[in-house]
């Protein structure tokens, strides 16, 4: 487990929407962490309550707990979820999204961007318990990432955020995202 600060969690500015403030306790990560078997299991720990949790504003909002998955630092894949023309480094990632009237878990490939392809995302489990979320990958999906890697230099980090315009797959998507907390680049389990 990596952890976090209770109360650190603030909407940060994006653009010119957004301000520096206080974000909610479901949104304030206080540990994550990231384990292997024979499945990748993401679990982050919150400061409140996922019961009950409000409407995301915005035109079709989230609330998402993300884990971004570099497995390869030579490669920086662009587009989805960035806009166009811009890079991030990680290879996958998988979340946990809330949109006002459940919970839903994704996992995306994002290699296939590399090469002009268009990210290969996937329907995975989320489960929801008090203060805690868990996002299991399924071995066939967790056996790609695994063949993936290339250590030293893989790493994985949790953050927590709020998107008030989100469209799964629509590029622009990120213009509106506003980052609330976030545990740094941790080390590849091993």
């Amino acid at each position: 487990m990596s952890g976090d600060h209770l109360g650190d969690a603030f909407f940060g500015k994006v653009g010119n929407q957004g301000s520096s403030n206080q974000a909610p306790a479901f949104l304030d990560i206080l540990d994550a962490s990231f384990t292997i078997s024979d499945t990748l299991t993401f679990t982050v720990d919150v400061a409140g309550t996922l019961d009950a949790l409000p409407n995301p504003s915005g035109s079709g909002g989230i609330f998402f707990w993300h884990f971004p998955l570099n497995t390869d630092n030579s490669t920086d894949p662009p587009g989805f979820p960035v806009p166009p023309g811009q890079s991030a480094p990680a290879d996958f990632f998988a979340d946990a999204l809330w949109d006002g009237t459940s919970f839903s878990g994704i996992f995306v490939d994002r290699r296939p961007e590399l090469t002009g392809g268009s990210a290969l995302e996937y329907s995975i489990p989320v489960s929801v318990s008090g203060t805690r979320i868990i996002l299991t990958v399924p071995a066939p999906l967790a056996a790609q990432v695994l063949a993936a890697v290339v250590l030293p230099g893989a790493t994985w980090n949790c953050f927590t955020a709020w998107n008030n315009n989100f469209l799964l797959g629509d590029e622009h998507s990120s213009d509106a995202i506003h980052d609330a907390d976030t545990i740094n680049r941790q080390p590849w389990p091993q």
